[in-house]
């Protein structure tokens, strides 16, 4: 494979270690910026995901980064998966273009995944329990990202041990309207999108049509062979929807959708004795659809319910050269929760939760019943802290009883806060881990899990410049692991920090810097695979010409590190690497722009997973129409 990308140790290590003297104690997450700063940038960001109700980002003890639609846009990047990458402590890696085989490392971890949730709906494979690749959901879909990171089991069960992603697409009454995307670019391809939202009294709702095809370049070399020198393509379909009917000033009833239809193709592997001269059709297939409704109501004034109904249901196809394997999964899930201001001191969040998930395409079927109760304290002024702790148990692994603590002080004086928080968390075995009748372990256990953070936030030139810092650690037991058949043999370890840093120079002009540092091992002596050590990211939007026009540029650097067993085991490390995107849009009127986006300038050769090939530079550009 090309590892043509020489990675420069030392301009690296100088950034980094300008980076790290700058931010020794101080870096916070996106959008954390003081409720009380008297600064023109503050930013009175909420988070909905770190207590499931709606609280100030500066009362929030855990790390999260809030992303809005403003976020979102301003790289013009096409799908999430690349609208997320200048996160700290988040790293997205794909094999090959769009569509391909998609993972997350957090904070340190690659192999325990953070809950995925679309409108509230957990948007994970029920066979496999892979998560939605974030490669398929488009960027103009979502209104809203929250990254929770941290152990969060104490309020979202198994498979948050790494934390939660949760997104909002665009919602019941948003953008009243229609809008329409078209865009052309490399590689051929095309997109399309159009919506609309609005109201009618107290009915409201928003519709979105996606549609993306392009004809991809090859994953792998094509000096591999003929059979890996066809271009890879990519289609993808997404319909979204939700509407919203408010009965009275006490109740409303809700219900959204999201349907993807997807197509993909790749290639044979790295060559092999098995598959030198095997040129077959591959490709994979997926049609996932999710729905959720449910009703709000106001008991009392100071008593709030939902009840909710979700359904998954998740077809997914891969076909090798005559083979097709598949992965069919259906989940019911039924919630119950209930927000209670017992004083200004004290709010309650407690629930119920009962869920169904049938492997359709193999054998195993189990359910989950749960309790969990999350207390969120004004302790002071100064000082929020929140006590949670959830019970689950499943029909297939047992129980399990998970807590977490979060505290956050602010220092008004120095504009500055204090935050940390500690928990403990699970992630369940699959059914093929647990069920396949050559490899499965009925008698598998869950992995197990506790992580904290601790970390500073402070402001400075009145908000102009904030820096945060948040040390960060993990570790994780009974971790799974195939010998034969599926056991829990292993332990997992990670540690770090998590820098951050934005300057607001002008209301024009603002930077951006991210440093990640994370060092994972595994039993205590084996590095971690698919865990660089250092991550850093550098962004900056200018805007001009009355704000008409908007300039983005952006650089990633991930260091060298080990891509599987094989490269372990012979001591070579994938090459780090260093990509920078630019991109821009200019609004003609009030009702027109126009877009574009460049993406690896330089036409950078790397690789984010060991044999698959990333995007040359690329250019892809359209126009946006409200009416």
């Amino acid at each position: 494979m090309n590892h043509k990308t020489e990675y420069k140790p030392n301009t690296t290590r100088r950034l980094l270690v300008a980076t790290g003297l700058g931010l020794a104690c101080l870096a916070a997450p996106a959008r954390s910026q003081d409720a009380n700063s008297d600064g023109v940038y503050e930013l009175d960001a909420f988070s909905i995901s770190a207590s499931r109700l709606e609280i100030p980002v500066q009362q929030v003890g855990s790390t999260v980064d809030v992303l809005d639609s403003y976020d979102l846009r301003d790289g013009q990047e096409l799908f999430l998966v690349d609208a997320l990458r200048e996160v700290p402590g988040l790293l997205m890696r794909n094999n090959g273009g769009p569509g391909g085989t998609f993972g997350i490392t957090t904070r340190g971890m690659s192999s325990n995944r953070p809950t995925v949730l679309v409108n509230g709906i957990e948007v994970s494979n029920p066979s496999n329990g892979q998560v939605m690749n974030l490669g398929n959901l488009f960027t103009g879909a979502a209104s809203r990202v929250e990254v929770l990171r941290g152990p969060q089991s104490s309020l979202y069960g198994a498979d948050a041990l790494a934390g939660v992603i949760s997104v909002d697409t665009l919602g019941a009454g948003s953008l009243p309207g229609g809008r329409l995307l078209l865009g052309y670019g490399s590689y051929d391809t095309y997109d399309y999108a159009l919506g609309h939202s609005g109201s009618q009294g107290s009915f409201s709702w928003s519709v979105d049509a996606m549609r993306h095809e392009s004809e991809g370049f090859s994953a792998q070399s094509p000096e591999y062979g003929w059979a890996w020198a066809d271009d890879d393509t990519y289609d993808n379909t997404t319909l979204s929807g939700a509407v919203r009917f408010e009965l009275d000033e006490t109740t409303s009833f809700y219900a959204s959708a999201l349907y993807l239809d997807t197509y993909s193709e790749f290639d044979p592997g790295v060559p092999s004795p098995w598959n030198a001269n095997d040129g077959g059709d591959r490709y994979s297939t997926s049609e996932q659809l999710f729905l959720r409704a449910g009703s709000e109501f106001r008991i009392q004034d100071n008593w709030t319910s939902t009840a909710n109904i979700a359904y998954s249901d998740v077809d997914m196809m891969s076909y090798t050269n005559g083979w097709p394997y598949n992965a069919i999964g259906e989940r019911f899930k039924y919630d119950w929760v209930n927000t209670v201001k017992a004083n200004d001191a004290w709010t309650f969040v407690g629930g119920v939760e009962y869920e169904d998930e049938d492997n359709i395409s193999d054998v195993g079927s189990r359910t989950d019943t749960s309790i969990f109760m999350e207390n969120v304290l004004a302790l002071s002024e100064d000082l929020d802290v929140t006590l949670g702790a959830r019970y689950d148990d499943n029909s297939a692994y047992g129980s399990e009883t998970t807590y977490r603590a979060t505290f956050s002080y602010r220092i008004d004086d120095v504009d500055a806060r204090v935050r940390g928080s500690f928990g403990t968390s699970f992630q369940a075995p699959s059914f093929y881990q647990l069920f396949n009748g050559t490899y499965g372990n009925p008698d598998l256990k869950p992995e197990s899990g506790e992580g904290w953070d601790l970390g500073i936030e402070k402001n400075f030139a009145g908000g102009k410049v904030q820096v945060a810092s948040t040390l960060f650690g993990n570790k994780v037991d009974d971790k799974i692991d195939w010998d034969g058949v599926y056991k829990n043999v292993s332990k997992y370890e990670s540690v770090g920090i998590e820098n951050a840093i934005r300057y607001y120079p002008t209301d024009d002009l603002r930077f951006k810097v991210a440093y990640t540092y994370s060092d994972a091992e595994e039993n205590g002596t084996v590095e971690a695979l698919r865990v660089p050590r250092n991550v850093t990211s550098l962004g900056v939007n200018y805007q001009m010409l009355d704000g008409r026009l908007a300039l983005n540029a952006n650089v990633l650097a991930v260091s060298s590190q080990y891509s599987d067993g094989g490269s372990r085991f012979a001591g070579t490390k994938l090459e780090g690497y260093e990509v920078m995107n630019l991109a821009a849009n200019y609004e003609l009127n009030d009702l027109h722009s126009l877009w574009i986006r460049i993406g690896n300038v330089f036409d950078t050769e790397y690789e984010e997973i060991a044999g698959y090939q990333t995007a040359g530079a690329n250019v892809n550009a359209g126009v946006r129409m409200n009416f």
